[in-house]
Formats: C-alpha cells, structure tokens, sequence
C-alpha cells in the first residue's frame, strides 16, 4: 500500500471494496473462464507459438492471426475481454467524474441527467435517481 493509501484507512478499504465487487462481477467470471477455455486450446496455443516466432523472426504473421482469429476461443476470449474492459472503464468515469464534480458527465452519457441538469442532478441529490432525462424535469 502506498505511503498516501496508508494514511487514509477508509479510503484504501473503499478501493479494496470496489476490486472485490469488479473481481466478483459476472464480466469477470466470464473473462477467467475464456482464459481458461484459450490456454486449454491446443489449436489455440498452437498458433499463438507460432505468431510469436513469426514476429521474432520479423516475418509476415498475417495469415496466422486470420487463422487465430478465426477460432471461436479466441472470439470469446476477445468478446469476455471487451466486457471487462468496459466495466472497469465504467468504474474509472464514475471515480473520474466524481473526482472532478462532474457526476452528470456520467450520467447523460448512460441516458440518464441531460446536461442542462446542475451536476448534483434533478433533485439535488449527487447521482440523482430522478431525473428524467429533460431538461424541464431539473428542479434547480
């Protein structure tokens, strides 16, 4: 833990939270079972020893990565991948947008609080549940 962590407990126990509830998320027992599901591939596994020569050597790799792509492991290690990534990217805004005061960010971008909302949203509340979307639903 940093020096910076170590003096706020709360906040370092907060951060453990957050990894606790991403690590436990669906996204990511998908993702560990793609990973699985790619290293137990012997085609798989195959093909990614033999990209790794090829660009060691500074050969052409593209018909190996169309052959390796074409695999349906791979396409569902790449799909549960982009799933994870985009929970923790949606993690990240929420910390950012917070950070900055700027949970309407947030908010308009997943349909939420229009941006003529004030950023503590339509009812005064930070993250507010009730707004409507319009801008003649915002009470401030």
């Amino acid at each position: 833990m940093s020096n910076a962590l170590a003096a706020h407990p709360v906040l370092a126990e907060r951060a453990e939270q957050i990894g606790a509830m991403v690590t436990r998320s669906l996204e990511m027992s998908i993702f560990k079972q793609a990973e699985r599901d790619l290293q137990e591939s012997g085609e798989a596994q195959s093909l990614i020893a033999e990209l790794q020569q090829k660009q060691a050597a500074g050969a052409e790799v593209d018909a190996v990565l169309d052959r390796l792509e074409g695999l349906d492991v791979v396409r569902h290690f790449s799909a549960a991948q982009q799933g994870l990534s985009e929970v923790i990217e949606h993690v990240t805004k929420i910390l950012t947008a917070t950070l900055s005061g700027r949970l309407d960010i947030v908010l308009e971008q997943e349909g939420g609080c229009c941006s003529s909302c004030p950023s503590t949203g339509c009812d005064g509340v930070s993250g507010s549940a009730g707004c409507t979307g319009s801008a003649s639903s915002c009470s401030a």
